[in-house]
């Protein structure tokens, strides 16, 4: 059913735990469904410096989550914004059909810790 790559980032993800120093926080997904995403990211100079995750959820999620930060870190936002679902599938080596929605959290969380950052970033100016 998994690629041997899904299940080789399931069991051992180099980018799950926490990140002590981070500007942007995301979370996507739904506990009703199981897979629930949070991402930390550290920001700089409009670039993704670093980035770890948190998931609750099947291989699939937590597949795609790992590869995703791998794609996304030293890139710029709109270089990550740019990363499609079927690329971050086809760097596993596939995924069911009934998983593809996996690749879609990590860019959705992706895409709430960018907010996150901008409203802290708008905030931290307006506070000088």
């Amino acid at each position: 059913m998994f690629t041997e790559e899904v299940m080789n980032r399931f069991n051992n993800p180099k980018n799950a735990g926490d990140l002590k120093t981070f500007n942007g926080l995301g979370k996507a997904g739904n506990p009703d469904c199981s897979d629930v995403i949070e991402i930390r990211i550290q920001f700089r100079n409009g670039k993704i410096e670093n980035a770890k995750f948190k998931v609750f959820g099947c291989p699939g999620a937590v597949s795609t989550t790992d590869v995703f930060i791998d794609m996304i870190k030293g890139k710029t936002i709109e270089e990550a914004l740019s990363i499609k679902e079927e690329a971050i599938a086809c760097a596993l080596g596939g995924l069911p059909v009934e998983s593809m929605h996996c690749a879609h959290l990590p860019m959705e969380a992706f895409r709430d810790a960018k907010k996150n950052y901008e409203h802290s970033i708008r905030k931290e100016r307006k506070d000088h």
